[in-house]
């Protein structure tokens, strides 16, 4: 089920909201942790009830581990060995087993079959949840938790599927915590505007950007010069849009339960360097990777070659854990590269001026966004290769994103001719961008918006009219990009 869907708005979220804090308002504690419990189940499996079964079956025998880890003495590390190795273990068959037996067959010539290996969604997500869950357990650092509590902290639907990748502490004592269970019309009202500017960023900027990008993809070797520019950039503004959107829509669905879930994005594309990009996007991915991968390396404490290697390491990991193809690996160990060369000349770096160190990390940023984007390495290099054919014209399929069917009709029937809509869909393009580079450029952080508690009649009316316009733009649905992950 989707965020950015009728179903989910109209019937999901209100039934459920109302069971929650009907139980809770009559004490039934636990059942009302129940209810979510079911209830993120059934919105996990709205894509395919099978997704549910391996939901279940790992939050069921993690939980199994973790009661060993509390009662075993001698075997404690071997236990912990074990629930990690069975966590990576379902990772890779669902993710990556066919991207192993395709570069075996090609390394070796052998002609091992591949499989009809459907990926469940959000699956690097709850494993990486609850690795870390286990090694914190091995490391008593958490308390015995009850089971209901612990299968919410790994289902909770606003985070299951695309993060942020919570800890145990920042959400179990959440659950516990009765007063948390009582209606908090504060929260809530800040969960709406989390709620309402997160869809609007889905839906009217990621999804417009999206449709531009999904064209000039599919249609690589039609693109002159100016084309792949608009398109390189349009899949870079597209997952920024849609990712920062899904982070705030989470946040602002747990206010609404009452729960504060921590933030994962930070006005990232406002960074002055690699380096600090990482710190404000996907923030607690970059938190796993740093406290158990890069720390245990040994993290800078033996060098700054080994602190390098440690770098390049974690990002050709976190390159991988995004997908299972070459493309992502190259994406993840050039970031590392980036990061290693912005620790080695930093001192250098600190002295260009800021808006030259804005602009170079925005366009390294969109240029590494290819790989990503590209459905192989090959296609990645191809997009760079149109970028040098020359042209200046924009290919009409992509200003026409921009541009508006609805004007090309418009203008068909006042009898303007091709030239003339051409002419005002090129400049509602520069529009477009003009408006959105500003925005990432200048807009406040959504979570220093929310923070303001703004009530004013004129802030609550442009709220409820971009939140009308969200809806009416809802006929064409988009999943997340990261439920790709």
């Amino acid at each position: 089920m989707l965020f950015n869907s009728h179903i989910f708005i109209f019937v999901f979220l209100p039934i459920i909201w109302i069971l929650y804090f009907g139980l809770n308002k009559r004490q039934f504690f636990c059942m009302a942790t129940i209810c979510l419990v079911i209830a993120s189940i059934i919105f996990y499996a709205y894509y395919n009830w099978s997704y549910s079964l391996i939901l279940i079956s790992s939050i069921i025998i993690n939980y199994v581990f973790h009661i060993l880890l509390f009662r075993l003495d001698k075997s404690r590390l071997l236990c912990a060995i074990s629930g990690v190795v069975f966590n990576l273990s379902v990772l890779c068959y669902f993710k990556y087993y066919n991207f192993f037996v395709d570069n075996i067959n090609q390394i070796f010539s052998t002609g091992f079959m591949v499989r009809n290996i459907i990926l469940p969604l959000g699956i690097s997500f709850f494993t990486f949840q609850q690795v870390s869950f286990l090694i914190d357990t091995y490391k008593k650092s958490t308390p015995l938790y009850n089971f209901w509590n612990y299968a919410l902290f790994v289902s909770f639907f606003p985070q299951l599927i695309a993060g942020p990748i919570v800890l145990h502490h920042e959400m179990i004592p959440q659950y516990e915590n009765k007063e948390k269970r009582k209606v908090n019309y504060s929260s809530a009202y800040k969960g709406i505007q989390y709620f309402v500017l997160g869809l609007a960023k889905k839906v009217l900027i990621a999804d417009t950007f999206g449709r531009a990008a999904d064209w000039g993809y599919a249609n690589v070797l039609e693109l002159n010069s100016l084309s792949t520019a608009v398109l390189i950039l349009s899949f870079s503004i597209q997952i920024y849009f849609d990712f920062s959107g899904y982070c705030d829509m989470a946040i602002g669905l747990g206010k609404l339960f009452n729960f504060d879930i921590p933030m994962n994005f930070c006005s990232p594309y406002q960074a002055h360097s690699i380096k600090e990009f990482w710190r404000k996007w996907h923030i607690t991915l970059t938190r796993f990777f740093t406290s158990y991968l890069y720390i245990p390396l040994g993290g800078n404490r033996k060098g700054k070659l080994r602190a390098y290697i440690n770098i390049m390491i974690i990002f050709t990991f976190s390159g991988l854990w995004h997908g299972a193809d070459w493309s992502f690996v190259v994406w993840g160990m050039m970031h590392g590269t980036a990061v290693v060369l912005n620790g080695v000349f930093e001192k250098y770096w600190v002295k260009v001026p800021a808006l030259l160190k804005w602009f170079g990390t925005f366009l390294f940023l969109s240029f590494l966004w290819v790989f990503f984007r590209a459905a192989h390495i090959r296609q990645a290099l191809s997009v760079f290769k149109r970028l040098l054919s020359g042209g200046s014209g924009l290919a009409r399929e992509m200003a026409e994103v921009f541009g508006g069917s609805g004007l090309k009709l418009m203008l068909s029937q006042l009898s303007f001719d091709d030239k003339i809509y051409d002419l005002w869909a090129n400049i509602g393009t520069v529009l477009w961008f003009v408006a959105v580079m500003t925005i990432i450029a200048k807009a406040k952080d959504v979570q220093n918006m929310v923070a303001d508690n703004k009530t004013g009649t004129a802030y609550v009316l442009g709220l409820s009219c971009l939140f009308i316009i969200s809806l009416v733009s809802l006929s064409d649905i988009a999943q997340f990009l990261y439920f790709n992950f």
